[in-house]
């Protein structure tokens, strides 16, 4: 094989020093601040401005100037603070509002200095040349869009304030300045929602794979075992009987932690899954019945269903009997609308016996129930027996707005 030439091997132990320098643990020390590396980007574009202005500098406006002395100590001012204020700005706690006014307050100052250091026509732009917009693109970047619009505008005023100093060119850079900055600072806030986007599915999938792989493990652990013990329990007594109705509840307990779509209702947006929010109501009396698909509703209709079936499992726990089981199921059966049933096999109530119980005060069913039900413009019909158990019937319209399932 041909030998490596001196050329390439520099190139090749270049490019791991540079990956070091820029991307991890030089420049950049956490590997978790994403702007800085937008921020880098900036600082790089920056000095390559601040380059081309120095050289402007000396090169075309001090032979107008009134001076080159007052010119070259402009040109070191703008490289000194450059190299500061970049670096300064490497460290995230650094990042302040203070930081970045300082920043455009040397900027103007340069740019203020044109005035007496070079007559009207003999600089172009100014003493910060194109270098001006950084500060601004800075503060787009690390504080937001209306940061940079404001800075775009204050250095665009600096640079137009003077009449006898106006030239198009001036005015051309101050139009495409504020756009270009406006136009950053839109890109960095929808990079930032994507990447909190992308995150948040992220931890998603990995909650989902871990608890698929946890879901395994405890069934064919923890789940055999816990069955097994209610299964021959009741057929070792009284003892007995107390270790099923433990291992039940901690079987009822596992399953619900273990449910693949309880993340889906810890969803901060506007709409979430009805199914998920019902499977937390599973416990070693209560069983949870839903379907496969997701039933999405806004989360003001969720909430207001939440606390009517809360509701109902409470009148079941007070009234019921000790040893009643309550059963939710849920269906849908077009788009618009779900149906929710809550069952129990208790004692059961007569419409005297509900009727009684408003008049006495006891608004449950009239106002958490009917009432909550209603308001959302659904039905709540209960059904029931002495001595059988009671029935509810929930019908819950769940119109979704235009555009509100996307966020």
């Amino acid at each position: 094989m041909p030998e490596t030439s001196p050329v390439a091997r520099a190139r090749a132990s270049a490019r791991p020093a540079l990956a070091r320098l820029f991307g991890r643990g030089v420049v950049l020390r956490d590997r978790s601040d994403l702007l800085g590396r937008v921020y880098l980007v900036a600082v790089v574009a920056r000095s390559l401005l601040a380059a081309h202005t120095v050289f402007v500098n000396i090169y075309f406006v001090i032979p107008y100037s009134y001076g080159s002395f007052g010119v070259i100590l402009a040109s070191v001012v703008l490289v000194l603070w450059h190299a500061f204020i970049s670096t300064w700005m490497l460290d995230p706690d650094r990042r302040t509002g203070l930081a970045h006014l300082a920043d455009l307050a040397v900027t103007v100052g340069l740019i203020l200095s044109t005035l007496v250091l070079v007559p009207p026509g003999g600089a172009p732009l100014s003493m910060a040349g194109y270098w001006a917009a950084g500060c601004a693109a800075y503060a787009a970047i690390l504080r937001g869009t209306s940061w940079g619009v404001w800075f775009a505008l204050v250095t665009s005023i600096a640079l137009l304030g003077e009449p006898s100093h106006f030239e198009l060119e001036r005015l051309g850079a101050a139009f495409v300045t504020i756009v270009l900055i406006a136009s950053l600072g839109v890109l960095i806030q929808q990079f930032r929602v994507t990447i909190i986007e992308q995150e948040r599915e992220r931890a998603k999938s990995a909650a989902v794979a871990e608890r698929a792989r946890l879901s395994r493990i405890v069934h064919d652990g923890a789940l055999q075992v816990l069955a097994l013990v209610e299964r021959e329990g009741p057929l070792c007594g009284e003892r007995g009987l107390r270790l099923a109705a433990l291992a039940r509840e901690s079987e009822a307990q596992l399953r619900a932690l273990l449910q693949d779509r309880e993340h889906v209702a810890d969803e901060t947006g506007d709409v979430v899954d009805m199914a998920a929010v019902l499977d937390r109501y599973q416990s070693a009396s209560v069983t949870v019945s839903t379907m496969a698909s997701l039933a999405l509703a806004p989360r003001s209709v969720v909430d207001e269903v939440e606390a009517a079936v809360t509701e109902i499992l409470k009148n079941v726990e007070l009234h019921a009997g000790p040893d009643a089981q309550a059963w939710i199921l849920l269906d849908q059966e077009n788009e618009g609308e779900v149906i929710l049933w809550v069952r129990d096999n208790g004692r059961g109530v007569s419409q005297e016996q509900v009727a009684q119980a408003a008049e006495s005060g006891r608004m449950g069913i009239k106002d958490s129930i009917v009432g909550r039900i209603a308001a959302l413009g659904g039905s709540a019909v209960l059904k029931s027996t002495p001595g059988v158990g009671a029935e509810w019937e929930l019908r819950i319209p769940i119109q979704i707005k235009q555009g509100s399932a996307g966020r």
